[in-house]
């Protein structure tokens, strides 16, 4: 009877002990997610790894690893089949991977910049690779005609117009420009065939943290770190290129880290992340807000729209990624 008193309390300790250490287990901030171009996958970017998550089962199917450092930016091709993922190692390096989405296999690596590569984008014609870096550089990458025999950094087209860490890119849906984001507070619209700046807008506060393109309107959006929102139009008449501010979405009450477009119901939106724990989604022309998600329980580093509009995913520092049905206000998935 004494042994039976000493052993039972011995094992309910060893469980609470090791519940104890589920709770102190930390997981890996989301900094980087991505839809599949048919919407039926998810990529999540976390520290050294990437996993794609398939969204009808709930389930993950594959995991991308290793890389150097946490992975910041995550682009698929447009057919789906491949994955680039950037990151590196802080004041050391920045890193590209490529993989094969159905194999896992590891089909290119590209070293590049001398510190993390925060962001990139792949031009319309699948033809060039921008980078933006907090060697407060961008480069351009011929990925037709590179030559795998020779430094990627000779061959890199620099574009050093930026005073600070650059942390965002973006192309033009048709490649009519291609833009960059600073945290010198500007962003500036590239031409793409000399690679010089054709407007530089300076409208904002702090660090541009992100840059998407709503395509119905014609509109850049960004997000700040000075908490807002923002539209820019570029217009471009018999060689002449303007810019001009098109509308603030001030509510956030804190950075926001990250913003995406979308077609919902024909209807163009913004959802936008931020670290004050919510995501926003904004009504592009009137600049309302038609929904807010507070669930997550930290900052939010990472937005993405699905490929249909329904769907906006975020991924917080908290190490969850969630999904919402923008239509009905409804959290659909929590992995």
């Amino acid at each position: 009877m004494l042994l039976l008193m000493l052993t039972v309390p011995l094992v309910l300790i060893i469980q609470a002990d090791e519940h104890q250490q589920e709770k102190e287990q930390i997981l890996s901030p989301i900094w980087a997610l991505e839809f599949s171009p048919d919407g039926k996958s998810l990529a999540v970017g976390k520290y050294q790894w990437v996993e794609l998550w398939d969204i009808e089962t709930n389930e993950m199917v594959h995991v991308y690893e290793p890389h150097l450092g946490r992975v910041r930016c995550l682009e698929f091709s447009s057919d789906g089949k491949t994955l680039y993922a950037s990151g590196g190692q802080a004041a050391r390096n920045g890193e590209i991977r490529v993989w094969n989405v159905a194999t896992e296999e590891l089909i290119n690596t590209y070293e590049i910049h001398a510190d993390t590569i925060e962001s990139i984008s792949i031009s319309p014609d699948n033809t060039k690779l921008l980078t933006a870096s907090m060697d407060e550089f961008s480069a351009i990458i011929d990925l037709v005609n590179l030559d795998h025999t020779k430094p990627l950094d000779d061959q890199a087209k620099w574009l050093t117009q930026h005073v600070g860490r650059v942390l965002c890119t973006l192309y033009h849906p048709n490649g009519d420009y291609f833009v960059t984001g600073s945290e010198d507070k500007t962003l500036k619209v590239w031409n793409p065939e000399d690679n010089t700046v054709l407007v530089s807008f300076d409208g904002n506060d702090d660090s541009v943290y992100s840059l998407a393109y709503a395509s119905q309107e014609n509109l850049i959006v960004s997000g700040s770190a000075d908490n807002v929102v923002r539209s820019w139009r570029v217009t471009q008449n018999n060689g002449n290129t303007r810019g001009t501010l098109a509308r603030n979405f001030s509510a956030h009450q804190g950075p926001v880290y990250s913003v995406d477009c979308g077609l919902l119901n024909d209807q163009q939106i913004i959802a936008s992340g931020s670290a004050d724990t919510s995501v926003i989604i904004w009504d592009i022309l009137s600049g309302n807000r038609r929904r807010t998600f507070n669930q997550p329980t930290d900052a939010v580093y990472a937005v993405k729209i699905s490929p249909d509009g329904t769907h906006v995913a975020a991924g917080s520092r908290d190490g969850i990624v969630r999904i919402w049905n923008i239509q009905n206000n409804r959290l659909t998935h929590e992995f």
